[in-house]
């Protein structure tokens, strides 16, 4: 692992200024997918995780590490998608996190209303 966010091992962390999307990518053999998500969005966010609430008042992290568990390439992608702490997160099978601003989907939902 090459980095890390708010103390949990990742491979790669990506970020979008202009958007303020982070997207991640995590070892799944040696992170679940629950504390990935939560380490992502402190890091993000700028707090420590604790400070956050609970993922399970929005989803359940069994159910989440269960569903996006390691698969191989023939079963393709599943994935998760939520929202918490006023970002949508989806959670990929293949070990990926993306995080966006809940403000900045509505903007672009309304920018592209505009031009109809």
């Amino acid at each position: 692992m090459d980095t890390k966010v708010s103390g949990i091992g990742v491979e790669a962390v990506e970020y979008a200024q202009e958007s303020g999307t982070v997207r991640t990518q995590f070892d799944q053999e040696k992170t679940p997918a629950s504390m990935a998500v939560i380490a992502t969005l402190a890091d993000l966010l700028g707090t420590d995780p604790v400070e956050l609430d609970p993922l399970y008042s929005t989803v359940d992290p069994d159910e989440l590490d269960a569903l996006v568990r390691v698969r191989n390439g023939t079963n393709g992608d599943s994935h998760v998608a939520f929202m918490h702490e006023g970002h949508a997160i989806t959670v990929h099978s293949y070990g990926v996190i993306t995080i966006t601003p809940e403000h900045e989907l509505t903007a672009e939902k309304h920018e592209r209303g505009a031009g109809r």
